[in-house]
């Protein structure tokens, strides 16, 4: 958090001035539920300056009219670690609806859960289709156990929240991938190369580990996501060290 130091007049008329001591978040990680959404409002463009000073500083609309031009200048230029997607491991907001967010790291997320959040995912990243970002959510934002079943009736409660909520975790799952390229490198492809159009999904992905053994197909499905991808990492880097890729 950034220490922020506020000298005010709390009266035009008098020249005697305040001091209040505030912060303001460095990263994402350091956003609350409600910085977070006010934060993606800021970047599209539905929430002016005054607005987003008064969340992010928890100050009054009184007091930040009081501000000079320059001051709230300064505090809007804080906000530039928004243009970049900083690596982050859980998800800010706790609770979408009635569904609850899954545990930090994903722990105790199977791989078949991720599997089917990924491909929704990465369909809403291409068409903007809100129905594809609401199954994404239904993955990961649930009451229980995931079942493949259960995304449908979720993912339709969860399209009449607000749309700044759902834009919202989308935005979060892009720092949570970052944070799992950093954990496995060897399996991810960075950032800037996954608009390539020949990369495979991660259906192709699961096919070529299990191939048509049903049995070992849902023993793969059941398992952690770390315990996949740890797999996964240690098997693509034992096959760059042998040249075979």
């Amino acid at each position: 958090m950034t220490p922020i130091e506020l000298e005010y007049q709390r009266f035009r008329f008098i020249l005697r001035t305040r001091k209040l001591k505030t912060s303001h978040p460095d990263s994402w990680s350091e956003l609350s539920p409600i910085q977070l959404l006010a934060a993606v409002r800021f970047i599209d463009g539905t929430i002016n300056d005054d607005e987003v000073i008064i969340v992010m500083l928890n100050l009054t609309k009184r007091l930040v009219r009081r501000l000079t031009p320059y001051q709230k200048f300064c505090i809007i230029d804080l906000m530039s670690f928004l243009q970049t997607h900083t690596p982050w491991y859980d998800f800010i907001l706790p609770t979408i609806g009635e569904f609850r967010k899954p545990q930090a790291r994903l722990k105790d997320e199977t791989f078949g859960t991720f599997i089917f959040a990924e491909t929704y995912f990465d369909k809403y990243l291409k068409s903007e289709d809100k129905e594809y970002l609401a199954k994404f959510i239904a993955c990961y934002y649930r009451t229980g156990k995931f079942l493949e079943a259960d995304i449908r009736p979720n993912s339709e409660s969860i399209v009449l929240e607000p749309l700044v909520k759902q834009e919202a975790i989308a935005i979060n799952y892009t720092l949570i991938r970052e944070w799992l390229i950093q954990e496995y490198p060897n399996v991810f492809q960075p950032a800037e190369d996954q608009t390539k159009a020949a990369q495979s999904t991660w259906l192709d992905v699961y096919d070529a580990i299990v191939g048509d053994d049903i049995v070992k197909q849902a023993e793969y499905a059941d398992l952690p996501i770390s315990t996949v991808l740890r797999y996964l990492d240690k098997r693509v880097k034992h096959s760059k060290h042998e040249g075979k890729i």
